[in-house]
């Protein structure tokens, strides 16, 4: 048997992902025929019947005859929800819808959502949406076929510039895309079709291109299995019913009195008391009513009620059998399934709220190792655990679509260890990265904390304040970074040396001075009269460790310290070659 397929939309905020669902599930509620969508659980469930009544001339134009029951568009919460949708490694959503904003391109969010469908290898196609705010664009037809040959050319101009800005920006991902009536190979191009979420233009191409798409390449996978998968959406406390599940149904079928198993970290192993659906809709603003069936088959929307759901996550995979030993054997194959993320002594601690998103958490951060990775908050323990790594870049708890408890964070802060939780998963590879350089600067810094800074300045001419015990003359700057307690000597004398005291800028004490600054320095063990004049120029007394520990960490150094060091070395090697080497 062939179910519907499983369609997921994913979008960037505000480029149209409710509208779009909104109107689908309008168009055949308005309708009012027998088997209209249905709003279920999560769910808006496309019939044939729908599909042929909507797209009919299309169907013929592009010769698809409809095997398949209906399209089934599960409505995803949020980027954490769609991680999460994973079956294997691969997406429970059979096809996925990219919104795009034909106004906007590609946005950050949906740069995330083209890595998630990369990775989780879901065949999608793109809905560049908001053709209807394209200055002069006139909807006169639902048909973008029908509509687009009556715009002007000046629009028609416009929305080919802005559709190939789309092409060029997907073209980056390593996709080749174009309009989807231009394409005759659609396993070599990726598809577009162009709509209005708003006026429903171009609603009836996608339809169609989803339906032909998914007949043509996805049969195997739409053929139902013998064991019942589903995936959480929402849990929802309901009065009279205590914690509810609404879940999808993605493989194989379940009755009332079936126990289910939730993936957890402890799994849960319960017996379904009800299998609710929502009564079919007169109007989508109207309140729902459940009502009992006793059978549920892929795929589909239900609401599950049973016994020991409050501690259920969205996001949870489930599996529903008949029998309660087979339940318990299931557990405790989903507890090893957990145990078998391979860990190290030494690395980061990973976090997640379900299974499916541990996996794409761990699978981001392959390559770097792994100490742990747990579902549920992050807490003191993992705070603790992080610590306890030697090298300081492993000492961090990622936590993904998960809350860090009051005293962690309170320990993390005492303890210096980086906590870093997105519901985005691509943010904390990134933020990860980020804190990585930003430790090896730390690093870096702290070993040339105590190294005399490369420096060069002159005894400015009439600015001799005192001469010895220290002595106090007025400078300029010439390179480098003059820093009070560095040891000195006459750039053309090696045997005048001294060390610099204090540094005044305007009559205040300061830490230092860089090139250009006009400051009064003491100087101690260097008499100004006897062997040093004003307009005499000094340098630091760098000692050759000094410099090759400067010159390791350069880029932590300005220009003008980098240009001074290689003046210093020029000077030094002059009188040993093997100075700095």
């Amino acid at each position: 048997m062939i179910r519907q397929p499983i369609v997921t939309v994913v979008a960037h905020v505000d480029h149209g992902k409710t509208t779009l669902l909104d109107y689908i599930r309008h168009t055949t509620v308005a309708a009012k025929e027998a088997g209209a969508i249905t709003q279920n659980i999560g769910t808006t469930q496309v019939p044939v019947e729908t599909i042929k009544k909507l797209c009919g001339p299309l169907l013929e134009r592009f010769n698809i005859k409809i095997e398949i029951p209906g399209l089934l568009f599960i409505d995803t919460p949020g980027h954490a929800s769609f991680v999460g949708m994973r079956e294997r490694g691969g997406s429970i959503a059979d096809i996925a819808v990219l919104l795009i904003d034909i106004n906007e391109g590609v946005k950050p969010q949906t740069e995330e959502s083209i890595e998630i469908l990369k990775r989780t290898k879901t065949p999608f196609v793109v809905a560049l949406n908001k053709i209807d705010k394209i200055r002069g664009w006139e909807n006169r037809d639902v048909c973008f076929l029908n509509n687009y040959p009556s715009q002007t050319d000046e629009v028609k101009a416009i929305f080919e510039e802005m559709f190939y800005r789309v092409v060029g920006d997907l073209s980056k991902y390593g996709f080749d895309a174009e309009r989807f009536d231009r394409i005759e190979d659609f396993t070599k191009k990726l598809a577009i079709v162009p709509i209005s979420a708003k006026t429903g233009e171009g609603i009836p191409e996608l339809l169609t291109i989803l339906t032909g798409l998914a007949q043509q390449y996805l049969k195997n996978r739409l053929t139902v299995g013998e064991k019942c998968k589903g995936l959480i959406l929402e849990v929802k406390e309901v009065r009279g019913l205590g914690t509810t599940i609404d879940t999808v149904i993605h493989d194989g079928s379940a009755k009332k009195n079936d126990y289910l198993v939730i993936a957890g970290n402890e799994p849960i192993v319960t017996k379904i008391k009800a299998l609710l659906v929502p009564e079919p809709l007169r109007d989508i603003r109207a309140e729902r009513k459940f009502k009992p069936i006793d059978k549920v088959e892929a795929a589909m929307g239900v609401k599950i009620v049973a016994p020991g759901l409050d501690k259920a996550i969205a996001g949870s995979e489930f599996m529903i059998v008949s029998t309660e030993e087979e339940a318990k054997t299931i557990a405790n194959d989903m507890k090893k399934e957990l145990k078998e993320i391979k860990t190290e002594e030494e690395g980061l601690i990973l976090k997640a709220s379900t299974i499916g998103g541990l996996e794409a958490l761990v699978h981001i951060f392959d390559g770097y190792p792994i100490k742990r990775a747990n579902i549920g908050d992050i807490t003191k323990k993992d705070i603790i655990d992080a610590e306890a790594n030697k090298d300081e870049f492993l000492r961090v708890v990622v936590g993904f679509d998960v809350s860090a408890t009051d005293d962690a964070v309170q320990m993390a802060k005492d303890k210096k260890i980086k906590i870093l939780d997105s519901d985005v998963i691509y943010r904390l590879k990134e933020g990860y990265e980020e804190f990585r350089k930003e430790k090896e600067k730390e690093i870096k810094e702290r070993e040339i904390e105590g190294i005399t800074r490369p420096a060069k300045f002159k005894i400015l001419p009439g600015c001799v304040f005192r001469a010895s015990n220290p002595a106090i003359v007025g400078c300029e700057v010439l390179g480098g970074l003059v820093r009070a307690g560095a040891k000195v000597v006459k750039q053309d004398d090696e045997n005048i040396t001294g060390e610099i005291k204090q540094i005044q800028s305007e009559g205040k004490n300061v830490d230092e001075a860089k090139m250009g600054d006009n400051v009064a320095i003491s100087l101690i063990g260097i008499s100004v009269g006897r062997h040093v004049k004003e307009g005499d120029i000094f340098i630091t007394d760098l000692t050759s460790e000094e410099y090759k520990t400067l010159k390791k960490y350069k880029d932590l150094l300005s220009e003008s310290e980098k240009a001074t060091l290689e003046e210093i070395r020029n000077i030094k090697q002059a009188k040993d070659k093997f100075w700095g080497v």
